[in-house]
């Protein structure tokens, strides 16, 4: 068995199949995948299509018709619970050698989410097919309800908060400083303006790697003001242009308007120039950053990978580096910002989660400044201890 992506009808929207080793869709998987999966973000999809062709194979290994079993067994004979869970728990290899490594808690949970979600599927497909009052529907709701507690109770404890933190202000000052020289991590002066555009969106504005590849050119008003008129970009779902990446970037968070430093306005505007230099970057669909080779396609999201790898090997200490880690940079910065400025809590949480993205009410951007609530921990005891000694 092995996944296939495949373009549906709307704009950008992706779906996954399965096909077997001559390439066949399998109905019964397709059609989960395909229609149950829908409307969900693209490596959400492809993620929770994995863990069905996981557990598809924990089945035809063992010779188990998985429906009939589901439905009409609970998985309750001998040892298959057991031997279910202990397959969810391994790697997904094909090789003939026996791996007697783990998966991580939280991705054996996302496993567990998915074989609950997707036995609830074939339990409704089964009732489907028989008449209505047909006495042993109730028989087969008991059994599935039996199995999902059972799975349920197998799920292992993880930590609910992140423990990234953002970059140090001395790596702050390291990346910058590496930014401005065009040679220092080896690109021409065209892509390095570009790169360095791609970490001061990120680092100035918290957005995502997805809303960053599907920013568009006409959602970042950085010219042409009106009086008083600060710039700012756009970050919203694209279901405008046909994107032509395999993997399409989606927006994870709320639509939001952010605004950004005038120098970062100019930096757009001067990337721009050269963005639209080649007749067949023009020909693309109008999303801000492209590939640096042809036919210059928008950037995709191993290509925006790759730019931080590269980044990541010439900067000592900077260990895990991303988008995402530029989020927590920002986020970090912010509440410093906002703390030495006097801001209340309660203006604190309203801007974070519009800036964020987030509802009113969510307490996310907690998550996302634990380097700077450590500094001000730090700084809060120090004084403490102080006054202590003075005593």
């Amino acid at each position: 068995m092995k996944l296939r992506k495949v373009r549906m009808g709307g704009i950008n929207e992706v779906g996954c199949l399965v096909v077997d080793d001559n390439g066949v869709p399998i109905d019964r998987i397709c059609r989960y995948t395909l229609i149950d999966l829908s409307g969900q973000a693209d490596t959400t999809q492809a993620n929770i299509t994995r863990h069905v062709i996981h557990i598809e194979r924990w089945a035809q290994k063992h010779g188990v018709d998985l429906e009939d079993e589901v439905v009409l067994g609970g998985l309750s004979k001998g040892e298959l619970f057991t031997s279910f869970v202990r397959h969810l728990e391994r790697f997904s290899d094909q090789s003939s050698v026996v791996s007697i490594g783990t998966v991580e808690p939280e991705y054996f949970n996302q496993r567990i989410d998915a074989s609950i979600a997707y036995f609830d599927y074939l339990v409704s497909r089964a009732n489907a097919r028989r008449h209505t009052g047909d006495p042993m529907i109730i028989q087969i709701i008991k059994l599935a309800e039996k199995l999902k507690e059972r799975l349920q109770k197998r799920r292992r404890h993880v930590a609910k908060n992140s423990q990234v933190y953002g970059l140090s202000l001395l790596l702050q000052a390291s990346l910058y400083q590496g930014l401005s020289d065009p040679k220092y991590f080896g690109w021409n002066r065209n892509t390095a303006l570009r790169n360095k555009l791609i970490c001061r969106i990120c680092y100035e504005t918290g957005v995502r790697r997805g809303e960053l590849l599907s920013l568009t050119i006409e959602n970042c008003r950085t010219s042409k003001l009106g009086p008083g008129e600060r710039p700012y970009i756009e970050t919203m779902e694209n279901v405008k242009y046909d994107d032509p990446r395999t993997s399409v970037p989606h927006n994870k968070t709320r639509a939001r308007i952010i605004p950004i430093s005038n120098s970062l306005a100019n930096l757009i505007e001067e990337y721009k120039k050269i963005r639209n230099q080649s007749d067949a970057a023009r020909k693309q669909p109008p999303f801000l950053i492209l590939s640096g080779q042809l036919p210059y396609q928008p950037l995709s999201l191993s290509a925006l990978s790759s730019v931080f790898d590269t980044i990541k090997a010439k900067l000592p200490g900077v260990g895990r580096f991303g988008p995402h880690r530029l989020r927590h940079t920002f986020f970090e910065n912010l509440d410093r910002m906002m703390k030495d400025k006097g801001y209340s809590d309660d203006q604190k949480k309203k801007i974070k989660n519009s800036i964020g993205g987030w509802s009113p009410k969510s307490r996310q951007s907690e998550n996302y400044e634990k380097l700077a609530t450590l500094e001000q921990t730090v700084e809060a005891l120090s004084q403490f201890h102080s006054e202590l000694e003075g005593c």
